[in-house]
């Protein structure tokens, strides 16, 4: 048989209950008001990594506008200034320091008893980018695919041109198509990036090569003493004048400015010379004098294209002119695209242009082919552009 209860356990149990169900009802009006108050911060995800630049675009708004104006906003517990944009809240002035930073909105409830609305955001402040490093390049030749391994220390990822590398701490490798250079772009977390171009260098034979002018090519006495050259094994390759100092071009050429300015001739069929150069075992080069042109020199005068030509003898063009330079690399792009393995610029003046030159590499190496120019030894800046230099003279 049970105790009866006594009136002071019955008093207490009455005064927990009631504390009980005021509490209860203290939660759910909190809960209701933090709802009803709909405090959301823009442009902040718990956890995330930014540059300090992107905490411009953090923003706070609520789902009640009159409330708004009560919105408090701290980051490390201190008052960051804020001004009101329409339905948003905007940060004034504050840019974080690099780090771990924490930042709190909240709104004070009016109601006594009734809990604040508050959204706190932990995040982290990147603005170093991460360190990039290309430690091997390769390439078997213009046509094969391109080897690249580096480092990229504090990397999220790290692009080759398109190709996204793969990557275990923080050394990335990757096998790209066939390129003269490729970008690569290391990214961390936030955004911040660290990018170079490399220059693919590929691996070509030294080669004993015989100069052949367009009109010995032609005549089958003067290729029959070429190839039998190749055949005794004497010459590994053959440089063949594609234009050379007269300004004429060698076959019909499809470049627009050749043919506007009558340059393309038919002295030989430039696929079938490639094919018996092969046969006979030794690399066609193709010869290309890039600015001692009298054709183009002469048409650009008659056309009143003056700052075409670089001389009054209207022998030389000027190499500083885009369109002069669109010709060269036009032809030595499609010198290439015929099959010819090698493509050599001749008289390129005093001063090389390197840009000039990386541009009519690009271009060669796009096609399938190795570029050189023709040089004095060590010429500044050539043999880190080119290929492969010859020796002027040879």
């Amino acid at each position: 048989m049970s105790a009866p209860v006594r009136r002071s356990e019955l008093v207490l149990l009455v005064f927990l209950g009631v504390v009980f169900a005021a509490s209860s009802t203290l939660v759910v009006g909190s809960v209701a008001h933090i709802g009803k108050i709909g405090l959301t911060v823009h442009g902040l995800e718990d956890g995330t990594v930014l540059r300090a630049a992107a905490f411009r675009d953090v923003s706070v708004s609520t789902g009640d506008p009159d409330v708004l104006d009560r919105v408090e906003v701290l980051v490390d517990d201190s008052v960051v200034p804020t001004s009101r944009h329409d339905d948003r809240l905007v940060l004034e002035g504050f840019t974080p320091t690099e780090g771990e930073h924490s930042l709190i909105a909240r709104v004070r409830s009016a109601t006594p008893l009734v809990m604040d609305a508050v959204v706190d955001q932990e995040f982290t402040i990147d603005n170093t980018a991460p360190s990039l490093a290309v430690e091997h390049i390769r390439s078997a030749g213009p046509r094969a695919p391109v080897m690249i391994r580096g480092t990229a220390h504090g990397a999220a990822l790290v692009r080759i041109g398109q190709t996204r590398a793969l990557m275990v701490n923080g050394v990335f490798a990757a096998t790209v198509p066939s390129a003269a250079t490729v970008f690569v772009e290391a990214r961390d977390a936030a955004g911040n990036s660290a990018g170079k171009h490399v220059v693919v260098p590929i691996s070509r034979p030294a080669v004993r090569a015989e100069q052949v002018s367009a009109a010995d090519w032609a005549s089958p006495s003067s290729r029959e003493r070429v190839l039998a050259l190749a055949r005794d094994g004497k010459i590994d390759a053959v440089r063949l004048d594609v234009k050379d100092e007269t300004g004429q071009v060698a076959y019909l050429s499809e470049v627009p400015l050749a043919q506007q300015i009558g340059a393309a001739g038919d002295r030989y069929d430039p696929r079938a010379a490639v094919e018996e150069l092969h046969r006979a075992g030794v690399r066609a080069v193709a010869r290309i004098v890039a600015f001692h042109d009298p054709v183009l020199a002469r048409a650009s005068a008659r056309s009143g294209l003056r700052d075409h030509v670089g001389d009054t003898g209207l022998t030389l063009t000027n190499p500083a002119h885009p369109e002069v330079r669109g010709y060269v690399v036009a032809l030595a792009r499609e010198a290439a695209s015929l099959g010819f393995d090698d493509v050599v610029l001749d008289h390129l003046g005093v001063e090389s242009d390197v840009d000039f030159l990386a541009e009519v590499r690009d271009a060669v190496r796009e096609a399938g082919a190795c570029f050189g120019v023709v040089a004095a030894d060590g010429a500044a800046g050539v043999s880190g552009v080119a290929d492969f230099v010859v020796p002027s003279g040879r």
